[in-house]
């Protein structure tokens, strides 16, 4: 192979090797230098061959397939599709400059433009108009004043800067839940931002998708999800709880309404109530056949809560009640430790649901886990034996704990269709839950 060809070939690979470490890939040195050889006795003819050989060099965990293989794909494009990627990434780089230097002419007070970072401009930027214009309102009653009270002059200005702030710090948080800054939407790279649109729309179809319906070829790369999705939700916990230690924090849309009479400016303050402490989890996990796959995905989801809230305690139920707390060992799979907690109790997998067997267990044998501070989680899709008497038990129960949430792996609209839900919705808040996107939406909720 001549030398112009093989450096060549070393640049096209350290670039794409670049394009996987930006997507979340660890690429080292060595692999591409493996990378090289491998394609130096394929050749390049063969995309197939191509494809195998970077995969076999480059990627060192599974659940980094998908994503190599949208970087492949999209770097290896034609130089056609590259270019109308190209112009669409500069296009949208054009449109958020264009809405980035609109803010200096929004947000202004009595003709002053405001003293806001970047990264509070990108935020107004982000919002939907109707959003955009309610803050434009509130910025023009201020620069007019009270009609019933002093005169507002440029003086006043600090004081409506702090109350836009926090009020585009509410919006930060709402549209970006991982806590980052909020950037162009993007990037000037277009095989990059078609990388990222592929990667997006996966996460997007994984999260709306039956959580039955999922392979195990696809366990591992939903498994991450999950591990990200609940570190995510804790971080966003553990701010709350920082945040409200001695009262609510402000409660915006309640002070702008009272200081409507202001003019807009921010004279008086209402607070959120103050938030109760930390629950402690109480997860009961139905662990049917058909339960077993749904149970295993949101264990591994509350679990991942762990570090933010002041202890779980995992109890499945079959027939009986069956204490999980403290079985698991690195590396086991939830099914695993289940059928480990089983032979070590004597009980056999298989036979019916019995909730009543589990809750009643659960009263006489770990009163002490039955607080005021107790949120009780009951995974379930409410088919069980002895229903009534489940049901009663339950609403005995309710009594004695912060909540209980009831994730039902049926659609709603099924419920007509299982005979004890009506009984058991009184004692819960009982939701559907049979996908990621329900999950976190309802943790999100309650937490």
């Amino acid at each position: 192979m001549d030398t112009n060809r093989v450096s060549e070939l070393d640049r096209h690979l350290v670039e794409f090797a670049q394009l996987l470490r930006t997507v979340g890939l660890k690429v080292s040195p060595s692999e591409i230098s493996d990378a090289t050889e491998g394609l130096r006795v394929i050749g390049m003819v063969d995309r197939d061959k191509v494809e195998a050989v970077l995969q076999a060099t480059l990627v060192k965990d599974y659940r980094h397939i998908f994503a190599f293989k949208e970087a492949f794909r999209a770097y290896f494009a034609s130089l056609e599709q590259k270019e109308a990627w190209q112009k669409e990434a500069e296009k949208k780089a054009t449109q958020w400059n264009e809405q980035i230097e609109s803010t200096h002419q929004d947000l202004r007070f009595q003709g002053n433009e405001l003293d806001l970072t970047e990264e509070e401009r990108a935020v107004y930027a982000s919002l939907p108009e109707k959003d955009k214009q309610r803050l434009r309102d509130f910025l023009e009653k201020s620069s007019m004043g009270s009609k019933i009270g002093a005169p507002v002059d440029h003086l006043h200005q600090p004081m409506v800067e702090r109350v836009l702030r926090g009020s585009l710090e509410y919006w930060r948080k709402k549209l970006n839940e991982e806590d980052e800054p909020i950037l162009a939407p993007g990037s000037m790279d277009g095989v990059f931002s078609e990388v990222d649109r592929a990667l997006h729309e996966r996460e997007v179809e994984v999260l709306s998708r039956d959580l039955k319906k999922i392979s195990p070829e696809e366990w591992p790369e939903v498994i991450r999800l999950i591990r990200r999705l609940s570190q995510r939700l804790a971080s966003q916990l553990t701010r709350r709880y920082r945040a409200d230690r001695r009262r609510g924090g402000l409660d915006m849309r309640s002070t702008l309404r009272k200081n409507i009479r202001y003019g807009g400016v921010l004279v008086e303050r209402r607070y959120r109530s103050r938030r109760k402490g930390r629950p402690r989890i109480i997860l009961l996990c139905d662990i049917s056949g058909s339960m077993l796959k749904y149970t295993e995905f949101i264990w591994q989801f509350v679990y991942g809560l762990s570090n933010v809230v002041n202890g779980i305690k995992t109890f499945a139920f079959g027939e009986s009640l069956i204490p999980l707390t403290g079985k698991l060992r690195k590396g086991q799979t939830f099914e695993a430790m289940v059928k480990e907690a089983l032979l070590v109790s004597g009980k056999e997998w298989g036979g019916g649901t019995n909730l009543a067997i589990a809750l009643d267990t659960l009263q006489k044998k770990f009163p002490d886990t039955l607080t005021k501070q107790t949120l009780l989680l009951i995974v379930s899709d409410a088919q069980t034996l002895e229903g009534e008497r489940a049901a009663t038990l339950l609403g005995g129960i309710r009594r004695h704990l912060r909540q209980v949430l009831w994730l039902n792996t049926l659609p709603e609209r099924r419920w007509i269709e299982t005979s004890y839900v009506k009984a058991f919705l009184p004692s819960c808040q009982m939701y559907e839950c049979f996908t990621l996107d329900h999950l976190t939406t309802i943790l999100s909720k309650q937490f």
